[in-house]
């Protein structure tokens, strides 16, 4: 990995490889850098970035780091909210992103968690898909169920990626897709374990899929997405205090 320099604030400064679409409003952005820091990062951190413009620093601003934590780069994924995230497309490689963290600790011991429930709005899937990749570079064997919602399928990414973990991994993603309406029309007999479902996260959705009381819930997403969620659970028996949440929504520029 090649070196990179530290600003006179002793932070460390790392490099824009590349920018990659995941779908029309997100983008990941691969990082290089030393930091022995992030080396030692859990799946589900974030981090705090600030980018070079010609005038100086941006502000800072939190987003998750969706790769594995054994992934020599460092891979932001990052959904078009205002500005600075709508800019993102638009970084060369070579240009230099200051990162402070890791930061959070949202899902910390989910790998000691044999069964697990993820319950993600939009792109507050970003720290799942960091806990998956991570569970895959292990060959884990917890027993995980994903439900995922977004208003369609093509609001969704990753989809290929999470349909092989389906394959290597006790995994089940069930999407759940509040504007369409022949959900089934796309489950795939390739991918027996990605399921459709239409609507919002529901108890009925929950039901159906085998949700327990006694599994580790974990739950990112839009703040009303949430509280919505956690209401849902009440009828399977889940304390609200049981629910691991991250609130995953745009906020003010840190200053």
């Amino acid at each position: 990995m090649a070196e990179t320099s530290v600003d006179q604030g002793g932070r460390n400064i790392w490099k824009v490889v590349r920018v990659a679409p995941e779908n029309r409003e997100v983008n990941s952005v691969y990082l290089e850098g030393s930091d022995e820091k992030f080396a030692a990062r859990k799946a589900g951190q974030f981090a705090s970035i600030m980018v070079m413009r010609p005038e100086g620093w941006s502000e800072a601003h939190p987003f998750t780091i969706s790769g594995a934590p054994e992934d020599a780069l460092l891979r932001l994924t990052i959904k078009k909210e205002g500005a600075f995230t709508s800019s993102v497309p638009d970084w060369k490689p070579g240009t230099q992103v200051k990162c402070t963290g890791p930061l959070g600790v949202f899902c910390r011991d989910i790998d000691s968690r044999p069964v697990i429930v993820m319950m993600a709005g939009g792109v507050g899937v970003t720290p799942f898909l960091s806990v998956l990749r991570h569970f895959a570079h292990i060959k884990a064997a917890n027993r995980v169920t994903l439900f995922w919602g977004n208003k369609t399928l093509e609001d969704a990414f990753a989809l290929d990626e999470l349909g092989e973990m389906t394959r290597g991994l006790d995994l089940t993603v069930v999407h759940c897709l509040s504007r369409e309406e022949d959900v089934q029309a796309r489950f795939q007999p390739s991918f027996p374990r990605v399921l459709y479902e239409k609507g919002r996260l529901s108890a009925d959705i929950f039901q159906r899929h085998g949700v327990g009381r006694d599994a580790a819930f974990y739950l990112c997403g839009p703040p009303p997405m949430m509280e919505a969620a956690v209401k849902e659970l009440g009828p399977l028996g889940v304390e609200p205090s049981a629910v691991n949440q991250e609130k995953f929504s745009y906020a003010a520029p840190a200053r």
